[in-house]
């Protein structure tokens, strides 16, 4: 079968009189969960004018709430051990349906006991703690601070998962942006009374606790409290594995700084930092805010009355076409935007390492979708043991390319965990679903952005007045080499090009 009969055939599949179906809830859930991704950007932007004004905050002071939220961020990722995201799966398990209403709040209880265990973990060793951290044991404030904000967002992240499993995206971006604002306020008055890292560390606390009464709340009006003691057991048992795995995350994330910090210098960690931010664009925009609407309704699809596997090969084609806009388009404005931000010559040099990296977040998206079949069998364990796999799979390879390479070795190396852990879960998930996804429609972007990338290399000696133009017009040729691959036929485009049009015009979010 030919590439455009296939896409005559999918696009015959896609509008059977479904508008507003899983394809189209994924596109306005994705949506709003990437504008409320895009303000909070915003507020941590705002605030980092205010973090590195020495007035207000020391270079040292702020290096200490680095380690700090980095501490804290990791036990909100390991410490809820995976409750909320069990919750989410069993709100859309056959097997759990006569017990559902009393989910959310028998899952809020059990996150209430690991949020006091946590929190007085923190406070238990909080000598200990403040001098490895802030660099004093007796100023332990900040860590005290900390223990709180970290309670509070894994209660919060309950009534944040209820909001999702219900495709409640409006509120929950309301909600998310809300507290973004809430924090740049409360830290900016708090740094602007002269409390230095306790400011900032309230005020944490403060955007944090306000958000997580007021969701708490919302879910009390709701859904009546109802508590099933008997669901904690498959709830630990179904999220613990996750735990595992976001401590692993954490490391397949983050680890090769470390590394390239240990066989260079800080100069390159910097510039690579830089790279990675631009690349962490394509995770913020396309990976992550994607991965939070198919996360719920990829189950649903899964469920015995859904629309099966075909949701999860026909997003397959739709995310690779449109992240590789992304990945093009990161790639090719990253030297402009660098020049117009700094001075600073050696930040260039981030250039050429913003590719490889934004495609291994491409890969990471692609790990979703396949892991969504995993997760929709209970198979966490699996999916925990290939997280920490690809983690010590990059490590491994950061240790061998970086003296040889140096930051490019570093980028080669994300890309091929990443890439890894993509193919390593799409062979696992065989088990769960047979899909037959358009590999064609990945190989033809993949040549289709490295050749854009190839074309736009000679202009990297030009003045801007002259590299910036002709390489948005390589971005904007990106669309016409899709179709000229044959990966949408006609009746699609005309369908895309009014599905903004159909996206407003849909009714409200229905709870399913």
């Amino acid at each position: 079968m030919s590439m455009e009969s296939e896409a005559h055939r999918e696009a015959a599949a896609s509008g059977r009189g479904r508008p507003a179906g899983a394809l189209m809830r994924v596109a306005r859930q994705g949506g709003m969960y990437t504008l409320s991704n895009l303000l909070v950007k915003v507020a941590g932007l705002v605030l980092l004018a205010f973090y590195l004004d020495p007035a207000l905050l020391s270079q040292a002071d702020y290096g200490r709430f680095q380690l700090l939220e980095a501490a804290a961020q990791f036990l909100v990722l390991v410490g809820g051990f995976g409750l909320a995201a069990g919750m989410l799966k069993f709100l859309h398990d056959a097997r759990y349906r006569d017990r559902r209403a009393a989910l959310p709040w028998t899952t809020l209880a059990g996150t209430l006991l690991c949020a006091v265990v946590a929190a007085g973990l923190l406070v238990l060793f909080e000598r200990a703690l403040a001098a490895f951290l802030v660099d004093d044991a007796g100023a332990v404030w900040p860590v005290r601070f900390a223990a709180l904000y970290v309670g509070l967002k894994l209660v919060e992240a309950v009534p944040f998962m209820v909001l999702r499993a219900y495709e409640r995206a409006g509120l929950f971006a309301l909600a998310a942006t809300t507290e973004a604002a809430l924090l740049v306020g409360t830290v900016v008055v708090f740094l602007d009374a002269g409390h230095g890292l306790n400011g900032v560390m309230a005020g944490y606390v403060v955007s944090a606790g306000g958000v997580t009464l007021a969701l708490t709340a919302l879910m009390l009006v709701r859904y009546p409290p109802r508590f099933d003691a008997s669901l904690l057991r498959p709830l630990f048992a179904f999220g613990a594995p996750l735990a595992v795995a976001s401590a692993a995350a954490v490391a397949l994330n983050a680890g090769d700084r470390f590394v390239l910090k240990a066989f260079t210098d800080a100069d390159t960690v910097g510039v690579y930092g830089l790279a990675a931010k631009y690349a962490g664009l394509v995770n913020m925009l396309f990976v992550q805010s994607f991965n939070m609407a198919f996360a719920v309704i990829g189950l649903k699809a899964l469920a015995p009355e859904g629309e099966g596997a075909d949701v999860h090969r026909r997003t397959f084609r739709h995310f690779v076409v449109l992240t590789g806009w992304g990945v093009l388009g990161v790639a090719l404005l990253a030297r402009d935007v660098t020049a117009a931000l700094s001075p600073n010559p050696a930040f260039l040099e981030a250039e050429p390492l913003v590719l490889p990296l934004a495609l291994g977040f491409m890969a990471y998206g692609i790990y979703y979708i396949a892991m969504n079949l995993l997760y929709a069998g209970g198979r966490t364990g699996t999916i925990a043991a290939g997280v920490a796999a690809a983690a010590a799979a990059n490590l491994a390879l950061n240790v061998l390319a970086i003296p040889r390479y140096g930051a490019m070795g570093a980028a080669l190396a994300s890309l091929a965990a990443y890439a890894g852990l993509a193919a390593l879960t799409m062979w696992r998930a065989r088990r769960e679903a047979a899909v037959a996804y358009r590999w064609d429609a990945l190989v033809s972007v993949l040549f289709l952005v490295l050749g854009l990338w190839v074309l736009a290399q000679p202009s990297v000696g030009w003045s801007t007045a002259a590299r910036l133009p002709f390489r948005l017009a390589l971005i904007a040729a990106y669309p016409a080499g899709v179709l000229l691959a044959g990966l949408y036929a006609r009746e699609e485009v005309r369908t895309l090009l009014r599905a903004p049009l159909t996206v407003l015009r849909s009714g409200p979010e229905q709870e399913g």
